[in-house]
């Protein structure tokens, strides 16, 4: 099976990633993110869904209980408004989990 790869976020954060094949799914509210991410996520197509800091932030329950699963990879990534830290300090933990000691600094 070929997985695929999503991005979510407002129309003007995401539609750059089109071009590199990346499916975006904008959106414009904590609700919409939830809706699409639970869609995206009992499709069974996507290896990995991108969301931008902005919204990641919003709904950060929401989106830990669906990243339980194996996949898909849930990634924040900063927005075209910067970064708030978010998503780099997910990555932190990750890493820190996986290898048993905060490497990162």
């Amino acid at each position: 099976m070929e997985y695929k790869l999503a991005i979510l976020g407002s129309e003007d954060a995401i539609l750059g990633f089109k071009a590199l094949g990346v499916v975006p799914h904008a959106i414009n509210s904590k609700d919409e993110l939830v809706a699409k991410l639970k869609g995206i996520c009992k499709s069974e197509e996507y290896a990995v869904v991108l969301i931008t800091e902005d919204f990641f932030s919003e709904a950060k329950e929401e989106v830990f209980e669906l990243s339980q699963r194996p996949l898909p990879a849930i990634i924040p990534i900063p927005s075209h408004k910067g970064t708030t830290g978010v998503g780099q300090e997910k990555i932190k933990r990750i890493v820190e989990q996986a290898v048993g000691s905060d490497i990162l600094g």
